[in-house]
C-alpha cells in the first residue's frame, strides 16, 4: 500500500456518504471531512495530510497560497509534485517503509499490533474493551496506527523515546468556521508558504523523512542526540521539516505474520491484517530547540531552555487556554503554533476556528483524549496587542474568581480548610459555566472600536458582572451539596461574605475595576 496513490483515507463526502480516497483526491470539492475510526487516527491523518503538502506542495507566498484555497490543484498537479517523494510512502518494502525502522536487530520485540495505540496499556481501557486473542489491523488502521503513535510518542521505559513535542503534545489546526468547507480547505489553512517558515533548502529526503536513512539510535557506541538544523549543518542535526515525520520508536510491522480477517478497529472484513510488529529502544532521540508548526510552545524568557510543547492536561481545553492556543499570550506562556501566529500576521481570511486536540499522558499511561474546538477572532493588525491585553486581563479575572470560590467553598465546608485534599470540580465547574459568556464578551470586544476606550469598558464590565454571578451562584451550588456532617450555617454565611469581597480584591479584578470607573467618571 502506498500513502499517496492508494485509496485508504476513510473520508466522508458533502452528501452523507462515506468512502476511501488517496491522497491525491483530497481536492475533490464533494469531500468533506477525514472520517477515521478513531478520534487520534482522526488528528493524525490531518497532519500527515499537512505535512506532504508542506513537503511538496509549499506556496511560494501568500498570494500562491491564496489562489490554491479559491482553486485547488487537481490530481494531476498534485501526482506531479508529489511524484519524487512516492516511493518513500510504501507501506511496506525489502529497506525502507513509512515510519518503520529499516534495519531492526534480530533481538527486537514482538508485540501485538494493539500496543501501537497509544491508550492500549491503560488499566481502564484493558478492563472496559476486552481485545480478541489475535487482533489484526488491516492496512489503513495498521498506517493510521504507526503515525500515530510515532507523533504522540509517551514515555515507555528506559530507552524509549518520546516523540519530537514530548508525550502527548497539543496539536492546534486552523478551521473554516464555514462547516460546510471542503476539506482541501481545512487542510489547506495549516500549509504555510516556504518563505514563512525559514527552512533551509531539502538536500537530502532522508535528512527530512527519516525512515529512509538508517535510525540514529540513541543507544549503544553510535548513540546520540537530534537537533534541528537552524544554520550550518552538522552530524547532530537534520532538516526541521523532520518535525512534520519524526520517528522515535524503532518499529517494523510484521507481514510474516500477517493474515486476513476482520478489522480490530474499523471492521472492515475480508481484508489482510497485520497482527505483530517488532520494536527496540534506543531510537531518535529529538532534543533541542525543536518546534513542530502546528503546536503551541512555551518560552523560556531568558532563551536559556528549549521550547516546551503544550501538553494535553486535567480539565480539558476552554477560555482559560484561548489567549495561548488563539492568539498567544503577551509573555510566550504559551506562543500560539507557529501558523496560526502566521495566519493572525499574514492571512486573517477567511474567518476560522481552532481545533485543538490531544492526550493528556501521565508518563506512558493515557488518562484522556481531549478534543475542543474555540473560536478565533481577527482585529485590525495595530489593534493586536490592545485585543490580547483585555483578554489576558479578563482570563485573570476570571482565575482569580476561580481560586477564591474554591477557598471559599472549602472555607464553608470545613472547620479547617487548610487541612482538606484540593477539590477541583469546584473551579472547574466555574470555568464551564462561565465559558459560554466569555466567548460572547470576546466577540463584543473583536466587534467594538478598540480605541474608544468606552466601548471596551462596557465589555469588560459586563464580564466583572457575569464572573461574579457565576461565581456567587456556584458557591450556593456547592455549599447545598457539601459534606452533611460538617454542615454549618454560620462558616457558610461567613465564607459567602467574604466571597463576595475577594471577588473585587483580586489584583485583576481592582485593574479592570480601576479602568470601568475611568470610563465611567469621563464620560459623566
Amino acid at each position: 500500500m502506498n500513502l499517496i496513490t492508494s485509496s485508504w483515507i476513510p473520508v466522508v463526502r458533502k452528501n452523507g456518504t462515506a468512502s476511501l480516497m488517496s491522497a491525491l483526491e483530497i481536492t475533490r470539492p464533494e469531500h468533506l471531512d477525514i472520517a477515521a475510526p478513531r478520534p487520534d487516527f482522526q488528528g493524525a491523518i490531518y497532519q500527515l495530510l499537512i505535512g506532504v503538502l508542506q513537503l511538496a506542495f509549499a506556496p511560494e507566498d501568500v498570494e500562491e497560497w491564496r489562489e490554491y484555497l479559491k482553486d485547488p490543484p487537481d490530481a494531476q498537479a498534485l501526482a506531479q509534485r508529489l511524484g519524487p517523494w512516492l516511493s518513500a510512502f510504501e507501506l511496506e518494502g525489502d529497506a525502507a517503509a513509512f515510519m518503520q525502522d529499516m534495519a531492526l536487530p534480530a533481538d527486537a520485540n514482538h508485540l501485538s499490533v494493539l500496543d501501537l495505540l497509544i491508550d492500549a496499556g491503560s488499566e481502564s481501557n484493558r478492563f472496559f474493551n476486552k481485545p480478541s486473542d489475535e487482533p489484526g489491523f488491516c492496512e489503513s488502521c495498521a498506517a493510521q496506527a504507526l503515525f500515530t503513535l510515532q507523533i504522540n510518542a509517551p514515555s515507555g521505559g528506559r530507552g524509549v523515546r518520546t516523540s519530537l513535542r514530548g508525550g502527548g503534545p497539543m496539536t492546534t489546526l486552523l478551521l473554516p468556521r464555514d462547516e460546510d468547507a471542503s476539506l482541501w480547505q481545512r487542510l489547506w489553512l495549516n500549509v504555510m508558504p516556504a518563505p514563512a517558515l525559514a527552512y533551509p533548502p531539502v538536500e537530502k529526503p532522508g535528512s527530512v523523512l527519516p525512515w529512509l536513512v538508517p535510525t540514529r539510535t540513541s543507544d549503544g557506541a553510535q548513540a546520540r542526540e537530534t537537533l534541528p538544523q537552524l544554520g550550518v549543518p552538522s552530524p547532530d542535526t537534520v532538516h526541521p521539516l523532520q518535525a512534520y515525520w519524526s520517528m522515535p520508536r524503532r518499529i517494523r510491522l510484521d507481514a510474516a505474520t500477517a493474515c486476513e480477517g476482520q478489522c480490530a478497529i474499523c471492521g472492515a472484513d475480508g481484508v489482510r491484517l497485520f497482527r505483530h510488529y517488532r520494536t527496540r529502544h534506543g531510537g531518535t532521540n529529538y532534543t533541542g530547540p525543536w518546534v513542530h508548526p502546528l503546536t503551541p510552545y512555551s518560552l523560556d524568557p531568558k532563551g536559556e531552555s528549549p521550547p516546551l510543547s503544550v501538553k494535553g492536561q486535567p480539565g480539558g481545553i476552554g477560555y482559560r487556554h484561548w489567549l495561548g492556543l488563539t492568539m498567544g499570550r503577551p509573555n510566550a506562556q504559551p506562543r500560539a503554533a507557529t501558523t496560526v501566529a502566521h495566519y493572525h500576521a499574514k492571512v486573517r481570511r477567511p474567518q476560522t476556528r481552532l481545533w485543538c486536540f490531544g492526550f493528556d499522558m501521565n508518563n506512558m499511561k493515557a488518562r484522556c483524549w481531549y478534543d475542543s474546538t474555540l473560536p478565533v477572532h481577527t482585529v485590525p493588525t495595530e489593534m493586536h496587542n490592545t485585543f490580547i491585553g483585555h483578554v489576558h486581563l479578563m482570563i485573570d479575572v476570571a482565575a482569580d474568581a476561580a481560586f477564591v470560590l474554591h477557598r471559599n467553598v472549602k472555607a464553608a465546608w470545613f472547620k479547617v480548610p487548610g487541612d482538606a485534599a484540593p477539590e477541583p470540580a469546584i473551579p472547574q465547574s466555574f470555568w464551564e459555566a462561565s465559558e459560554p459568556e466569555f466567548y460572547r464578551c470576546i466577540d463584543a470586544l473583536a466587534q467594538c472600536d478598540l480605541e474608544d476606550n468606552g466601548q471596551v469598558a462596557a465589555v469588560i464590565l459586563r464580564w466583572l458582572r457575569a464572573v461574579r454571578a457565576v461565581a456567587m451562584s456556584r458557591f450556593e451550588h456547592w455549599t447545598q451539596r457539601g459534606p452533611v456532617e460538617d454542615r454549618n450555617l454560620k462558616r457558610v454565611v461567613g465564607a459567602q461574605v467574604q466571597l463576595s469581597k475577594d471577588l473585587n480584591n483580586g489584583k485583576a479584578a481592582k485593574e479592570a475595576w480601576t479602568f470601568v470607573n475611568s470610563q465611567n467618571k469621563e464620560a459623566a
